[in-house]
Formats: C-alpha cells, structure tokens, sequence
C-alpha cells in the first residue's frame, strides 16, 4: 500500500511537471502565432490603403503619373510598355504600382499577372506566388510617402521661386524727376569759371 500511494504521488508529480511544462510552451509559442494572426489583417488595411492613396496622388497631382513611372523606372526598371499596358487596360496607379512590385519578385508580365487575378485582390496573390505579403505592405506605405514627400517638395519649391521676384512700387513721376537729380554720372567735374593771367617778371618777383 504504502508502494502504491508513492508511486501514484510520483506520477501525480510528473504530471504537475508535463503540464506546466506544456502550458509554458503553449505561452512561449502561441503568443507570437496570435500577434501574427492579429497583424495580418492590419497590415492587408496598410497595403489596401497605400494603394488607394497611391490613386488618389494621381488624380490631385497633373505631374504624379510622370513621377510616378520614373520612380518605377528607377526602383524596378519598369519597361514603358508595361506602364502603356497598364494605362491602355484602365488599371490605377496604385494598382500599376502593385504589380510592379510582385513583377519584380515573380519576373511574370502585368497581362499574366492580371489573368490569374492579382489586382482584385493583391493580398491573396502575394500569398499564393510564395511572396512576404509583410514586406509587400511596408514597400507599398513607403513608396506611397515617398510619392507624397516628393508632390510636397515641389509645392514648396514653386512657392520659394514665386518669392524671389518682387514688383517695385509706382511712387509716381515725381520720384523720377528726383532721382535724376540724385544721378552723378550727369554731374561734370568742377572746373574753374575765370583764369586771371600773370605776368611773367611779376611771378618773378620785382627787383
């Protein structure tokens, strides 16, 4: 009996131990999964939203679409022939923007790439070609500031340029009738009026 009650008050010990260990793995390990779970869907919501804001940069700003084509030609080295399908196909610049990216990843064409559904929904087709949806929507927030930084700073270079010139005032014809009084260039330099002439013996002296 007394065998009995020490072997079950060793496996009730072990169990206590098996269990605590399991619970501190599940909270050392399922912490992480959850917060990822959680980000997940914020971070769909950024890229949505880059994209939507990426559209919006280009229809208040004339210049985006230009700009917007270099800094693909820069980052990606986008081809204008991809741009001129996106355009002729009346996809978005944020949507041109996206695929971009994920052709720089996956090599595919836009055309491709529009046939198997990316644009309807980027966040999926990220997942399903093997890409870090993470990074696709950090990218795509980035570009979008960046695009904006760049619409700002040319704001604020066309206010300093407008600064530089003033119009000088109409203080009226008098003004001008004083300032030519005030030109020297028109004032001769002083010259004797009379010259009295000297006599030779008198400059001499008398003797």
């Amino acid at each position: 009996m007394a065998r009995f009650l020490f072997a079950l008050e060793a496996n009730t010990r072990m169990i206590r131990r098996t269990f605590l260990g399991l619970l501190l793995a599940i909270l050392a390990f399922g912490t992480p999964l959850v917060a990822s779970g959680r980000r997940s869907p914020e971070l769909s919501v950024v890229l949505s939203n880059s994209i939507s804001k990426l559209d919006r940069e280009a229809a208040i700003d004339p210049e985006a679409p230009i700009l917007l084509a270099d800094l693909l030609e820069k980052e990606f080295g986008t081809s204008e022939e991809e741009l001129k399908w996106g355009m002729d196909q009346h996809l978005s610049w944020g949507e041109i923007v996206a695929l971009a990216y994920v052709q720089a990843t996956t090599g595919k064409s836009f055309e491709e790439m529009d046939k198997q559904g990316a644009r309807h929904d980027f966040w999926s087709y990220a997942e399903n070609v093997g890409m870090s949806r993470d990074k696709m929507a950090h990218w795509l927030e980035g570009f979008q500031k960046q695009v904006e930084k760049e619409r700002n700073s040319r704001i604020f270079d066309r206010l300093r340029a407008s600064r530089k010139v003033h119009p000088l005032p109409d203080l009226g014809s008098g003004f001008g009738l004083f300032q030519e009084a005030l030109d020297f260039r028109h004032i001769d330099s002083p010259r004797p009026t009379k010259i009295h002439d000297v006599p030779g013996d008198l400059a001499k002296g008398d003797k």
